[in-house]
């Protein structure tokens, strides 16, 4: 014979699972909205970057130390230049940069 106090559980079992998936997929929603946010500012700062080094290029000749001007206008403006994060947007100061300016100075 069936329990019908077992069946109850089970339900109520179940509905708890269910009510967890969703929490975890809502989750999983925002993460992903979150990262085709990143995504596009990213696929922006990239096509920035390569626009003012097409300018730079097309408008400068190839000059002994101008590599290092190059370099130190893209810090001014912000950006990283050493290799742990070259061409992303920088908050404040970074060491690895620095030391790359000092080195091309």
């Amino acid at each position: 014979m069936v329990d019908l106090r077992t069946i109850v559980r089970q339900v109520e079992s179940l509905q708890e699972r269910i009510g967890e998936f969703y929490e975890e997929l809502g989750a999983l929603k925002l993460a992903m909205r979150d990262l085709i946010e990143e995504n596009q500012k990213l696929s922006l700062e990239n096509a920035h970057l390569r626009e003012r080094a097409h300018m730079y290029i097309e408008e400068q000749p190839a000059v002994a130390g101008e590599a290092a001007k190059y370099l130190g206008k893209l810090y001014e403006d912000g950006f990283h230049i050493c290799n742990v994060n070259y061409g992303s947007l920088r908050q404040g100061d970074c060491l690895f940069c620095l030391q790359n300016l000092q080195r091309t100075s």
